[in-house]
């Protein structure tokens, strides 16, 4: 394509191959420079001439300095990006002239450029899966689990379906998430597939309590979505003559744990007759494996407690 001004640069100064082709390259990307520092001063002029047909001329200080600030700012997008476009085009085009044509040019970028996107695709691919291999040899979850995935955001389902590659999950609302395994950094299972809840009440008449338990009871949704069954009275313990702590436990699908944390507790206080609740309803986490383990961890804590305190009696 340069051929032409090449072979005169050549013929007419006292340049000789490869110099005239130098300067020739040179010379385009001072043309490219050129080209941008003319873009700035147009686009400036430009913003400048529409800013002062659609000045105000009561217009306040800041305003004023706000529409300078957004002009200069315009103005050195314009430069850059018609920079770039113009350097772009004279490294191409130099390019070209190295390798013997722009056409050559065009089939080695075409190339590369495959070769690229195919490498890209491959190590998505490849991250998916040994991040799969990797969950499914640990045994992270298995299909049928409920569990909490952490990735971009938290997702919550019951895992329909899993491959090296993805894991899908049907979430409580019917809605089929699809999860790239690589984007899956941490995973919350719940053993028993349901949420278990406890919630505990303390009233001034276990009597009076526990009928109000009882006959909200029969109120709450029972389902595979909502409560997998129906609320029942774990514990009644009498701390003293007015107070009286009533624990109720609920297994309830994951998703819905507002039924615990909201609903049941407003049925309790709309069906309460006055003065009845002293304090509550509180809802807490229930799990008997957390319970157990953090039972044998406190136990460690005070036996090496109690052996420190021994050492330090017996110096």
């Amino acid at each position: 394509m340069l051929d032409p001004i090449i072979d005169l640069v050549n013929d007419r100064t006292p340049l000789f191959a490869p110099w005239g082709r130098i300067v020739v390259i040179v010379g385009l990307f001072a043309a490219a420079w050129l080209v941008s520092r003319l873009a700035a001063v147009f686009a400036r002029h430009l913003l400048a001439w529409h800013e002062r047909r659609h000045a105000d001329g009561e217009a306040e200080l800041s305003t004023r300095v706000a529409r300078v600030k957004r002009r200069e700012t315009s103005v050195g997008i314009v430069r850059t990006t018609i920079g770039y476009a113009a350097f772009s085009a004279a490294l191409v085009v130099s390019l070209g002239q190295l390798i013997g044509g722009v056409d050559r040019l065009a089939a080695i970028a075409g190339g590369v450029f495959a070769v690229l996107v195919g490498v890209y695709i491959a190590q998505r691919v490849l991250v998916d899966l040994i991040a799969g291999f990797a969950m499914f040899v640990e045994r992270w979850f298995s299909v049928g689990d409920t569990i909490v995935v952490l990735a971009n955001h938290e997702l919550q389902g019951v895992v329909e379906d899993m491959s090296l590659r993805r894991t899908r999950l049907r979430a409580v609302n019917g809605e089929v998430i699809n999860v790239h395994n690589s984007q899956i950094t941490a995973v919350r299972v719940l053993p028993s597939g349901v949420k278990e809840l406890a919630l505990e009440l303390f009233v001034n008449d276990p009597s009076a309590g526990v009928e109000l338990v009882e006959s909200v009871r029969g109120l709450v949704p029972e389902g595979p979505t909502t409560f997998v069954k129906q609320p029942w009275i774990e514990h009644v313990e009498e701390l003293s003559d007015a107070l009286v702590r009533i624990r109720v436990r609920l297994s309830i699908a994951p998703g819905r744990e507002w039924l615990a944390e909201g609903f049941v507790p407003d049925l309790l206080k709309e069906k309460a007759a006055p003065g009845l609740i002293v304090h509550g309803p509180v809802t807490l986490a229930v799990d008997d494996r957390a319970t157990r383990s953090f039972a044998r961890a406190s136990v460690a804590t005070r036996w090496v407690a109690r052996r420190a305190e021994q050492a330090q009696a017996a110096a």
